[in-house]
């Protein structure tokens, strides 16, 4: 279950690196959470073509998040501003709140 997450979240952030294919198989995968024979199904190929597709696009997505780091760094932003959010007054708590929810939204 991890790893569906995992994938799903770095295709959201790095997806735009990949082909429109591969960004739409690995969405219907992990996303959407079909199967194999119904992606293939939808696209006209081979449950292996899918497979293939999916390992070789997440792969690619890992590699993107071990030499950008990108999901990491903004993890580490959202965590020290919700550490903050708790040790302040509650206008600048809510001006970081909103920061925050901006964060996120990336």
């Amino acid at each position: 279950m991890l790893k569906k997450v995992e994938i799903g979240l770095l295709n959201d952030y790095y997806g735009g690196l990949l082909t429109e294919y591969q960004t739409r198989v690995l969405g219907m995968y992990y996303d959407e959470d079909l199967s194999l024979a119904e992606i293939a199904e939808l696209e006209g190929v081979s449950r292996q073509a899918v497979q293939d597709v999916i390992k070789r696009s997440s792969e690619k997505l890992i590699d993107f998040e071990d030499r950008l780091g990108l999901v990491e760094k903004i993890s580490k932003v959202i965590s020290n501003l919700e550490q903050v959010i708790v040790s302040v007054d509650t206008e600048t708590a809510q001006k970081l709140q909103t920061i925050l929810d901006e964060v996120k939204e990336i």
